[in-house]
């Protein structure tokens, strides 16, 4: 099934036009990797902004509901961490997502209690120049709370409704709206600027909120007829990507599954299919493309990942310069979980065969060749940046028009 709703004529054409532009580029560089944590307390997931990694832990086995919470900030500059939040009495903690000078995460009762009574849920904000933490909101159901450095979203639902809806904080201003968005699920919110990345409770779709102008666009539908349903699965936003995945159930002439990864331009609102193994630009995916098991999507705008799983408990970490196109593949022995990347930093939670979870600190590293510039740089084709996608894809529609 084609999801970027072109001809195969016109694909074809837009296929040909990138191998005419693409053009001989540097030598790509590479992931130099360290961990950051122990096992002990057990990370559970993690996020980065500038030299700030922030992580959650378990005091006790993550997997046990009832072991006590934490949420731990290691500087990457200075080499050292400290303690931002433990959850006490009946009380846990979710989260630990940041992005400039703003860390939230949530509160909430421990799970499996059978009275909740009075214990409401915390939106809390903390700002690591001021070492302040603040707790921003407070309600039976606020939860799952994002940031972009400056605003803050999460997901309440009313008591006598399950349908969610965002509320908006101004750090700044410490002013609260409510906005006319309903996500599906509010942990996948994702706030990046004037934009908000969500799935529709209503109708399923991948949606971008612009909150200036309080209007919607529709990235990708879901598909459902007679032989075939496609749902959105995953998605990540950094400026002006959002990567997202589509689960393809076909139901004739044979029973398949399937899934495909798309890269998507929010300025030109123009789709591109990636190979989730090799991380280049596809027309028609081959069988091990549609079959590969991948996920643990994200993306700062500039850099776009996901995870490869490649055999029991080992992943390839494949990311893709959002300029240039360049393809970088690590081989990590272990499973991959909660990656996050800013700038030339990149973060994730990392185990073996479910064991051994520690949190790890990926710095990108240039080719030694890019920092002397006697050094003579050997050529490498690198796939076309974004751009020249879109102005292929552009050439190809209006090649097709011209034909009809």
């Amino acid at each position: 099934m084609n999801l970027n709703g072109i001809s195969r004529w016109s694909a074809a054409a837009a296929i040909l036009v990138l191998f005419i532009l693409a053009v001989p580029a540097s030598a790509a560089g590479s992931w130099e990797t360290e961990a950051v944590s122990t096992f002990d307390p057990e990370p559970i997931a993690a996020d980065i902004s500038g030299s700030h990694v922030v992580y959650s832990v378990a005091y006790g086995k993550a997997m046990n509901l009832s072991a006590p919470r934490g949420l731990l900030l290691y500087d990457a500059d200075t080499g050292t961490t400290v303690s931002l939040a433990n959850a006490s009495g009946k009380m846990t903690l979710t989260g630990g997502q940041t992005a400039g000078d703003a860390v939230v995460w949530f509160e909430e009762p421990e799970a499996m209690l059978s009275n909740t009574t009075g214990l409401n849920n915390s939106i809390m904000l903390f700002s690591p120049a001021s070492g302040i933490t603040t707790a921003i909101r407070s309600s039976p159901s606020a939860e799952w709370p994002k940031t972009d450095g400056s605003r803050i979203v999460w997901s309440e639902t009313p008591g006598d409704t399950y349908i969610s809806f965002l509320s908006l904080y101004d750090i700044a201003k410490k002013t609260t709206e409510d906005l006319r968005v309903h996500p599906m699920d509010g942990s996948s919110v994702v706030l990046e600027g004037d934009t908000i990345a969500f799935r529709d409770a209503n109708t399923s779709v991948l949606t971008l909120y612009d909150i200036p102008s309080q209007t919607d666009t529709a990235v990708m539908v879901p598909v459902h007829t007679n032989a075939t349903d496609t749902m959105v699965d995953a998605y990540a936003m950094g400026g002006d990507v959002l990567l997202y995945t589509s689960r393809i159930l076909e139901l004739s002439p044979k029973r398949s599954i399937s899934t495909v990864l798309t890269w998507y331009s929010i300025a030109s609102q123009t789709n591109v299919t990636l190979s989730p193994i090799t991380g280049l630009p596809v027309e028609n995916l081959t069988a091990d493309e549609r079959n590969a098991a991948f996920g643990s999507l994200f993306t700062d705008g500039k850099t776009i990942g996901w995870v490869l799983e490649t055999g029991i408990s080992e992943s390839d970490v494949i990311t893709v310069n959002a300029e240039t196109g360049s393809v970088s593949h690590l081989k990590i022995d272990g499973d991959v979980a909660f990656p996050a990347v800013d700038g030339d930093r990149a973060v994730w939670v990392q185990s073996k065969m479910m064991a051994d979870s520690h949190v790890v600190l990926a710095t990108w590293q240039e080719p030694a060749s890019a920092k002397d510039p006697a050094t003579p740089v050997p050529e490498t084709t690198a796939a076309p940046g974004f751009g020249v996608l879109c102005a292929a894809g552009a050439l190809a529609v209006a090649a097709c028009g011209r034909k009809r």
